[in-house]
């Protein structure tokens, strides 16, 4: 359960394509005929959000400060690390 939402975490951190573009105010890009970039990147946040919380997870496993709160903080790492990674490999694309 905690690794499914990790993934769900890392789905959700996941950036949309052109999304550093929205900062020049040019005009939404035409929708990609071929969507595999789309599919790599939320293959990208899945792993990335795995990675991170289960990581983050067990560094923080005898931590006091995050007493009761392992999930939630793991979550939100996992949620960072997919926005980041993902953020990284999307400008890079075009």
């Amino acid at each position: 359960m905690e690794t499914a939402f990790y993934l769900a975490m890392g789905w959700c951190g996941t950036k949309y394509p052109g999304w550093w573009k929205r900062f020049w105010r040019s005009p939404p890009p035409p929708p990609d005929p071929e969507p595999w970039w789309t599919i790599v990147l939320i293959g990208i946040g899945l792993v990335a959000g795995a990675a991170g919380g289960l990581f983050f997870s067990n560094a923080i496993a005898e931590n006091q400060f995050f007493a009761g709160q392992n999930a939630i903080a793991s979550g939100l790492f996992a949620f960072g690390a997919a926005n980041i990674i993902t953020g990284i490999a999307s400008a890079f694309k075009d």
